[in-house]
């Protein structure tokens, strides 16, 4: 079983992933953290001494090498679905499931870190920027299997994810 966690930057993907793979008996992955190492270099910086498009093409090629372990629960980026339609590979190669917060739980989270987010590091109207690219996102999250509408800080969403993927194995 391979489980896709997406959904937008600061949504909790690798906490949750963290706490749902030790459920679940399952490594867990973090891209990000992958895709840094195949780069030799931050997501910050490759950002910075590359661009978004060269990202995103190290991000898929890292994405659908990893994909051929057989079992993982695996915290996406923020953009990875939406990007080359990986959302279609994702819901293909395993279970999807799209954390959606709040946006005012979201700027509570990102603000403190904008500066080290590259899409947000330069906004000048940073609720604004969440809202706007949150919305250009969501079309590609909703394609997900499993949709977790998450409004408050003490939601234990691995458990409710846990919850879902048991209902979702039962049927």
């Amino acid at each position: 079983m391979r489980i896709f966690l997406v959904g937008f930057m600061g949504s909790g993907k690798s906490h949750c992933g963290r706490i749902l793979a030790g459920l679940l008996g399952m490594p867990f992955v973090d891209l990000d953290d992958y895709v840094a190492k195949r780069a030799g270099m931050s997501i910050t910086e490759i950002f910075a001494y590359h661009s978004e498009g060269y990202f995103r093409e190290l991000e898929r090629d890292v994405l659908l090498s990893l994909a051929a372990l057989p079992y993982f629960v695996m915290a996406t980026g923020g953009g990875t679905p939406c990007y080359h339609n990986l959302i279609a590979d994702l819901n293909e190669l395993g279970t999807t499931v799209f954390l959606d917060v709040a946006p005012e739980l979201l700027l509570e989270r990102l603000q403190p870190e904008a500066g080290h987010r590259p899409l947000l590091a330069t906004a000048e109207n940073l609720e604004r920027s969440i809202l706007d690219k949150l919305s250009e996102r969501r079309p590609c999250y909703e394609q997900a299997t499993i949709h977790l509408r998450i409004d408050n800080q003490t939601d234990d969403v691995a458990r409710l994810v846990y919850t879902h993927l048991l209902r979702l194995q039962s049927t």
